[in-house]
C-alpha cells in the first residue's frame, strides 16, 4: 500500500506582539470511498487552507451537516466552503488505495514582562506572566537581559521553571548606574516566545538610609535621590505635598493648607509681606524648616528638599532630555561625567484630582516667593521645556530629596 506525506508549510511560528502561532502535525487517514474526518483545527479555515499541500483528486466530495461540494478542475464547487471547529464531515475519496494528509493544529503562546522592583546597584526583580490556549505546553520560561536593546534567547538569561502564570526572577551582579533591558520569554510548542521590552537602570552604587542617590559631578557637589519621596523606583511618581507639609492627603485647596487661615491672603508661618500675613502676619522665614520638609520629615536630617537655585544649578549643569521608561514619560538629566537622574512626569495634585499625568512634571524647591509669599519656587517640566516657575503653596507637588555629599557615609 502506497502513501503520500504532505507536510504544511506554516510549521513555522509567527511573532506578534507578545503572542506565537504555530502548526502542529495532526494525521488523516483517508480510504477509498467515504470516510468520516474530524475537523481538529481551533479556527475556522478555507478548505483548501486546511488540507495544506493535499491534492484532492477529481470528483472527490465533501459533507457537512446539511452541504456538500465537490472538487472539479482544481476547485471544490459547491456549499461547503470552510472547515469549522468541532465539526465532523464526510470525505469521499476517489483513489483506490489509502492516502495521508494532515490538518493543521494552531496553539497560541502569550507572554508579557513585569516591570522591575527592587532595583539595587547589583540587582533588580524581574519577571513576567505566560498563557496559553487550546492545548499548548510550556517547557521553560525566564527572562532574558542586556546593557543592549532587544535581549533574546543568546544573550544572558534564566531559566526559572515550566508551566503558566506569573514568575519572578532575581537578577544579580548587574553594573551600578548601568540601563539594562528585559523580556520574559517562554520555551513553548510553538516555539521561543517573548514578551514586551521594558528597561531599569541600577544606582549607582551609592545608599544612605535605604535611599539611593546620584553623583552628576554638580559644582556645589549636591547629590540627589534617585527617586521621587515615597516610591521606590526612578519611574515611580511617589507621594504628592502642599509646599510646607509633610504627609500627602486627598484635597489640595486653600481649605485644606495648613500654614493659612483659609485663604491665600491668610498665611500664618512663611510669610514675608504682611499684605498676605493673617491679620498683618510676618516671620521672615524664606525657606522650609526641617521640619516642614518633606524630604527631610520622611527620610531623615540628612535629605531635604532642594532650592531654587540648586534646581537652577541641575538645569545648567546637565543636558535634559524628554524620554520614556517603563511607560512613564519624564525629564532625564545627563552629568559629563556619565552619571545620570530621571523625574518622571508625575502631574501634581489639585483639589482632589490629579492634573497632567505623564504630560509634566512639577517638582517643588524649598524657597519661598518672598514678593508674593502665597507662591513658592517649584521646577516645572513638559516635553518641549524646563524652568523655574511660582505656584500656589497649596498644590500638591512632587518631592526630590537632596543631600550634601559631606554627609554620606
Amino acid at each position: 500500500m502506497k502513501k503520500s506525506l504532505f507536510i504544511l508549510t506554516c510549521l513555522a511560528s509567527m511573532m506578534l506582539m507578545g503572542s506565537s502561532l504555530r502548526a502542529q502535525v495532526v494525521t488523516v487517514t483517508l480510504n477509498p470511498g467515504w470516510n468520516w474526518i474530524s475537523y481538529t483545527n481551533t479556527v475556522v479555515m478555507e478548505i483548501d487552507e486546511a488540507l495544506g499541500d493535499f491534492v484532492p483528486m477529481e470528483g472527490d466530495r465533501i459533507q457537512s451537516r446539511c452541504s456538500n461540494s465537490i472538487y472539479i478542475r482544481g476547485h471544490w464547487i459547491g456549499s461547503v466552503n470552510h472547515f469549522v471547529p468541532g465539526w465532523g464531515y464526510k470525505y469521499f475519496s476517489t483513489r483506490t488505495e489509502d492516502i495521508e494528509f494532515f490538518f493543521t493544529q494552531a496553539f497560541s503562546t502569550s507572554v508579557t514582562t513585569a516591570t522591575p522592583t527592587n532595583v539595587t546597584n547589583v540587582s533588580a526583580e524581574v519577571g513576567g506572566t505566560v498563557s496559553v490556549i487550546e492545548g499548548g505546553q510550556v517547557f521553560l520560561r525566564g527572562v532574558c537581559w542586556d546593557s543592549t536593546p532587544n535581549p533574546d534567547f543568546n544573550s544572558n538569561h534564566t531559566s526559572d521553571d515550566l508551566g503558566i502564570g506569573s514568575f519572578t526572577s532575581t537578577l544579580e551582579d548587574l553594573d551600578p548606574n548601568t540601563i539594562y533591558y528585559v523580556r520574559a520569554y517562554a520555551v513553548s510548542n510553538v516555539g521561543i516566545v517573548y514578551g514586551d521590552e521594558v528597561s531599569f537602570i541600577t544606582v549607582n552604587g551609592n545608599n544612605t538610609g535605604g535611599h539611593s542617590y546620584v553623583d552628576l559631578g554638580l559644582p556645589s557637589g549636591l547629590l540627589w535621590a534617585t527617586c521621587n519621596v515615597g516610591a521606590t523606583a526612578p519611574e515611580e511618581f511617589g507621594d504628592y505635598f502642599a509646599w510646607g507639609e509633610t504627609q500627602p492627603k486627598a484635597v489640595y485647596n486653600w481649605n485644606t493648607y495648613q500654614y493659612c487661615n483659609g485663604s491665600h491672603s491668610n498665611l500664618t508661618k512663611y510669610c514675608t509681606n504682611p499684605c498676605y500675613g493673617n491679620g498683618g502676619f510676618t516671620d521672615d522665614l524664606n525657606t522650609l524648616l526641617p521640619g516642614d520638609d518633606a524630604a527631610s520629615a520622611n527620610w531623615g536630617n540628612d535629605w531635604r528638599m532642594p532650592t531654587k537655585a540648586e534646581w537652577q544649578e541641575l538645569y545648567q549643569n546637565t543636558t535634559h532630555i524628554w524620554t520614556t521608561r517603563n511607560g512613564v514619560n519624564g525629564r532625564l538629566f545627563i552629568a559629563s561625567n556619565g552619571n545620570s537622574l530621571f523625574l518622571p512626569a508625575a502631574g501634581y495634585g489639585l483639589e482632589n484630582r490629579l492634573m497632567g499625568v505623564n504630560i509634566y512634571g512639577r517638582y517643588w524647591s524649598s524657597s519661598l516667593n518672598e514678593v508674593t509669599p502665597y507662591y513658592s519656587w517649584n521646577f516645572i517640566f513638559g516635553w518641549s521645556n524646563c524652568q523655574m516657575d511660582n505656584y500656589c503653596r497649596y498644590g500638591g507637588q512632587s518631592v526630590r530629596a537632596v543631600r550634601s555629599s559631606s554627609k554620606t557615609n
